[in-house]
């Protein structure tokens, strides 16, 4: 189920042309993605983090396609070709009888179990936790400088006070 909606989004977005509604199709897309992967792993945090850094390079998108793109019409596309390209994934999907339901804790697959216990214990191990934690400081000096960089008056992504 979640493989047909991220093909129609997939193929929703070819069809979209305005910057807020490709900004809400790629937001689908990335909470589509996330439960995939928290469906996957044992753990929910690497899924939760991957739609925290998705949602925060989204809101940067979306703030400066709002500075520059304020006065363009928002048009809604027809409901006839997005009700066909529903139906013909629908189809697809129906046609080639995927079975994407499947269950990584069975017993039968014992390797797979640890694999998610196996990748956060990487993360944050001595050598690769240096690396993690150089990464979060880096991401947050970029956050300040920034704010920093809008916070100036004559460039397009100005704060409005």
């Amino acid at each position: 189920m979640i493989f047909m909606f991220m093909i129609f989004f997939t193929l929703m977005i070819m069809l979209t042309k305005h910057p807020l509604s490709m900004g809400f199709v790629l937001l689908m897309e990335t909470i589509l993605a996330s439960m995939t992967c928290s469906l996957n792993m044992k753990t929910y945090l690497i899924s939760y983090i991957l739609f925290l850094i998705f949602i925060g390079g989204m809101l940067i998108l979306f703030m400066y396609m709002s500075s520059v793109a304020s006065n363009e019409k928002f048009y809604m596309l027809n409901m006839l070709s997005t009700m066909i390209m529903m139906i013909i994934s629908i189809l697809i999907v129906i046609k080639l009888n995927l079975n994407l339901e499947y269950n990584l804790y069975d017993d039968n697959i014992g390797s797979l179990k640890s694999y998610s216990n196996l990748a956060m214990n990487k993360l944050y191990s001595l050598p690769s936790g240096m690396l993690t934690l150089m990464m979060v400081i880096y991401l947050l000096f970029t956050l300040v400088v920034v704010s920093n960089i809008i916070g100036m008056k004559s460039s397009p992504l100005r704060s409005y006070n």
